[in-house]
């Protein structure tokens, strides 16, 4: 533990120690404790890390509405006359040019790899040859392609901050397609990791939205994939009941930290069950690394609009 995180619980020892000595009641001892929770329920902004600031005015949450868990559970503003309308050319289709910055020439790339003889496409951008800070992979949804997590136009232009980022601070971030999102399509993933884990000093961070997350819940119960990924993204998802009782999460030597972000208002996958599957995680595991952000009144698409891409990176480069 860092002695930045440890100086709000020295903060709140000293205080209690000092009231104790003074005679105060147990009481006011209970206000003291209070306060000093309360204290870390507020939003500092986003958090200082690897990933460095790019458009930082246009893409970090707005004040929250509600913080809760010591900083754990965020409510975040989101509206959609905001979020796309004024922030699209075309909505939903096309973001306007202030949002996004085109990477220099030749910086994406468009790569194959082999799986079963099956050969894959994915793109890729960063440092891919090795010593990359840290390496995030984005897993599509149903429907989707590589192409999805690449698009400059589409998503509000998240994912070209994204890029502009992941470049700045010599990390790697990669796109690929996959079979399905069975058996084959994780096979096709571990491939991938398996590939890219030697080539990564820092944080390997896996990504999903939507249907993909049928692969993060995957591969975070696969003992040997589980064993090199350092984070999980979870977006627009739902809950696997199965983690809760597996060694992913009682391994207390190993907690893979996770970040979960959702719609309040998803017409595909309710909020309340991925909500429900965090306050279980938590009530297990008080201490296990894990976040939930909660975008109000966002539908299905909002949380891979929304999420701050830096914030979230440099939580995981944190753990």
């Amino acid at each position: 533990m860092t002695r930045l995180r440890l100086l709000p619980i020295l903060l709140l020892a000293v205080s209690l120690v000092t009231a104790a000595c003074q005679g105060v009641s147990s009481d006011a001892l209970e206000s003291v404790s209070r306060s000093a929770g309360a204290s870390q329920d507020v939003w500092k902004g986003p958090m200082a890390g690897p990933i460095q600031p790019f458009k930082e005015t246009a893409f970090k949450y707005r004040k929250p509405l509600e913080v809760s868990d010591g900083g754990r559970f965020m409510k975040v503003p989101y509206d959609e006359l905001v979020d796309i309308n004024k922030r699209d050319e075309i909505p939903v289709r096309k973001v306007r040019s202030y949002f996004v910055q085109k990477l220099p020439p030749g910086a994406e790339k468009e790569l194959t790899y082999e799986v079963g003889g099956r050969k894959l496409a994915y793109r890729a951008v960063g440092k891919l040859d090795g010593g990359s800070k840290l390496t995030l992979i984005y897993l599509h949804g149903r429907g989707g392609n590589r192409d999805w997590g690449f698009d400059d136009e589409r998503f509000g232009g998240n994912f070209n901050r994204l890029k502009n980022m992941i470049i700045k601070a010599g990390a790697a971030y990669l796109s690929p397609d996959f079979t399905d999102f069975e058996a084959d399509g994780l096979a096709d993933i571990k491939s991938l990791i398996a590939r890219y884990r030697p080539l990564t000093s820092g944080k390997l961070i896996v990504a999903c939205g939507s249907l993909g997350n049928n692969h993060c819940w995957n591969l975070l119960l696969d003992a040997k994939a589980g064993s090199i990924i350092d984070g999980f993204v979870i977006l627009s998802g739902f809950p696997d009941d199965r983690v809760l009782s597996s060694q992913a999460v009682r391994n207390k030597a190993r907690q893979t930290p996770m970040l979960i972000g959702h719609g309040s208002w998803d017409p595909t996958f309710s909020y309340e069950p991925i909500l429900g599957f965090y306050r279980k995680l938590r009530e297990q595991q008080p201490d296990y690394p894990v976040r939930f952000i909660l975008f109000d009144t966002g539908k299905h698409g909002a949380p891979v609009r929304m999420i701050d891409w830096r914030d979230t990176l440099n939580w995981f480069a944190a753990q």
